[in-house]
C-alpha cells in the first residue's frame, strides 16, 4: 500500500488473515487513523476499521486474537459489535504496536450513511472524545480510510459518491452547532462566572463552545471532521477559518484564574461567533 512504510505493512500482512477469521461471512477491512491519513509518527498506533456481515461468538474472537496478541498483554474485545453506535473494537498489542480495531456491520454503516446523508445526526455523551461522538462520523471517516481488503469494492463505491460533501449534512451541522456555540455567549450566568473567575463553570464552556465552533468551520469548509487529533493543523489547512480563533488556541484553553482574561476568552468567542455568522450567510446566498 501506498506510503505506508515497509515495517507498518509488514505488521497489517500478518494481521489481516487473523481478523478475517473473527468473522462468519463477508467482511470489509480498511486501514484508518494516522496512517491512513498520511500523519503518522512513530507513536501512532495501527487503526483498523472492519465491517462485517456477522461476528464470531465473543469467546471465539477472544481465543483468536489472544493467540496474536504480544505475550503478557490482554486484549480488549468487545462482547457485541452492535450495542453501541460507534460498533464495537478488538484492540491488542502486536509485535509492540498498539492495534485498534473497529468492528461494525454493514447494516449499521448503511444506517449511519443514510442518515448522514439526510442531514440526520446524533450527538452521544462518550469520555474518550472532547464534545461527544457524533454519528455522522461514519461519512468522515469513509472520506480518508484506506481499504485493504474489499474484494467487492464497496468501499470503492461509497468513497466516490462522498467525494461531494452532502448539502442537508452541511446545514445541519452548521444549524445545530451553531445553536449550541451560542448557547452561553451573552448569558448572565456565565457573565457572572467570570467576575468569580469561577474556573470549574467557564472552563468547559469555552471548550465546549470552540469544539462546537470547529463543526461549523468544517461545515462551511464541506471538509469532513476526521477527529480531535491534530485539528489545529487541519484548521490551518482550511480555505476559511477565523483568525482569532488559529490566534488564540491557547488563551482559550488555559483557563487563567483572572477575570480580564476569562472576559477577552468570552469577547473572543464572541467575535469568532459574528465571524462565523458572516461566512454563513455568504454561504447561503451562494447556496440559493
Amino acid at each position: 500500500m501506498s506510503g505506508i512504510s515497509r515495517k507498518i505493512q509488514e505488521k497489517l500482512d500478518c494481521i489481516i488473515e487473523v481478523l478475517k477469521s473473527t468473522v462468519n461471512g463477508e467482511c470489509i477491512l480498511a486501514l484508518a487513523g494516522a496512517h491512513a491519513k498520511g500523519v503518522a509518527d512513530e507513536n501512532s498506533d495501527i487503526d483498523i476499521f472492519m465491517f462485517i456481515q456477522e461476528a464470531k461468538s465473543f469467546e471465539e474472537r477472544k481465543c483468536i486474537i489472544e493467540k496474536i496478541a504480544d505475550a503478557g498483554t490482554t486484549p480488549w474485545i468487545s462482547p457485541s459489535f452492535e450495542e453501541y453506535p460507534w460498533g464495537g473494537s478488538m484492540d491488542f498489542y502486536f509485535q509492540g504496536t498498539p492495534i485498534e480495531t473497529t468492528v461494525r456491520t454493514f447494516a449499521q454503516m448503511e444506517k449511519r450513511i443514510a442518515q448522514s446523508k439526510e442531514g440526520e445526526f446524533e450527538i452521544i455523551p462518550a469520555t474518550w472524545t472532547s464534545n461527544g461522538y457524533y454519528t455522522f462520523i461514519y461519512l468522515c471517516e469513509l472520506s480518508f480510510i484506506k481499504p485493504i481488503w474489499d474484494p467487492q469494492g464497496i468501499l470503492e463505491s461509497y468513497q466516490k459518491e462522498l467525494k461531494i460533501y452532502p448539502k442537508k449534512l452541511k446545514q445541519s451541522i452548521i444549524n445545530c452547532f451553531m445553536d449550541r456555540a451560542n448557547t452561553w455567549l451573552d448569558n448572565f450566568h456565565y457573565e457572572s462566572a467570570i467576575k468569580r473567575m469561577d474556573l470549574l463553570f467557564t472552563g468547559p464552556i469555552v471548550m465546549h463552545t470552540v469544539m462546537d465552533m470547529i463543526q461549523v468551520i468544517f461545515a462551511l469548509n464541506e471538509v469532513y471532521f476526521t477527529g480531535d487529533k491534530k485539528l489545529e493543523k487541519a484548521l490551518k489547512d482550511m480555505k476559511y477559518c477565523p483568525n482569532e480563533l488559529i490566534e488564540n488556541i491557547e488563551l482559550l484553553l488555559s483557563a487563567p484564574r483572572n477575570s480580564e482574561l476569562l472576559q477577552k476568552q468570552c469577547d473572543i468567542l464572541t467575535n469568532i461567533r459574528d465571524d462565523l455568522q458572516v461566512e454563513i450567510e455568504k454561504h447561503n446566498k451562494e447556496d440559493e
